[in-house]
């Protein structure tokens, strides 16, 4: 028997003394290391509102689990659900989950309440190390047209930063601003670190200045680079590119 309860997790000194509530206890270990199962098959097989519905199950249950609060939240934000994700996220920080926090700051930038997705990215930077978050803020600033804000965690993301993400946006803040040569320069410096969004803007901008030489140029590199990339999410900007490469062949 003592075998047996440590391989489920218990062991003797776990037994309560009253029989009839180790039963229950045991009964509610079965229940959840059951219920745990049937949530990894239906994730595994992308049934989203299988999976929504056990989880809510197991939540009622063992309502003070993080884990699975946290992971509610995820499952209702898939589901573009992003009121019920809000509800869920706030219990799981409730009871301690620090991924929640990240959560739903990026499940108000999706309700478009950057203020309040500003305010959980830096309660998210207080208790973990991740330098992608400086982007995070940096991008719900933008959309609140705050461009002294959002610079200003752009380039403390440009020190870790790789993909070129931060100066596509500090070219494309420029360029809502008037200033064309200060967004060629940071669309130049990000299709240096070949993100592909940094190339497509080059060639907006050339064509929007005249030159189509210079930026055939560039919608040529930018679709060349986009026929390695299998990311779905290169799917638009790969259709962009090829729109202007399309519009400079018929104006030449």
């Amino acid at each position: 028997l003592g075998l047996k309860l440590m391989h489920c997790g218990l062991t003797i000194k776990d037994i309560p003394q009253n029989f009839e509530e180790w039963i229950t206890k045991w009964e509610q270990l079965v229940e959840k290391i059951s219920l745990e199962k049937q949530i990894d098959e239906a994730y595994d097989k992308n049934d989203n509102k299988k999976t929504i519905s056990l989880v809510s199950r197991y939540v009622k249950e063992f309502p003070n689990n993080a884990d699975y609060l946290n992971k509610l939240g995820v499952l209702y934000a898939n589901e573009n659900n992003y009121k019920e994700a809000e509800k869920w996220y706030l219990k799981a920080i409730e009871n301690g989950n620090l991924t929640a926090i990240s959560n739903l700051a990026d499940n108000y930038s999706q309700l478009k309440d950057y203020e309040k997705a500003i305010k959980y990215y830096k309660e998210y930077e207080k208790v973990a190390d991740n330098p992608r978050n400086y982007t995070w803020i940096a991008a719900a600033y933008e959309n609140l047209e705050d461009y002294k804000n959002a610079r200003e965690w752009y380039f403390k993301a440009l020190k870790t930063e790789k993909d070129g993400f931060s100066e596509n946006h500090l070219g494309l803040m420029a360029d809502n601003e008037g200033n064309q040569k200060e967004a060629l320069k940071w669309y130049q410096a990000s299709a240096q670190k070949g993100y592909l969004w940094g190339y497509s803007n080059l060639a907006t901008t050339y064509i929007e200045l005249g030159d189509y030489e210079t930026a055939e140029k560039w919608v040529i590199k930018g679709l060349d680079l986009a026929k390695k990339s299998k990311d779905s999410d290169d799917t638009a900007v790969k259709k962009e590119m090829q729109d202007t490469y399309d519009y400079i062949q018929k104006v030449k």
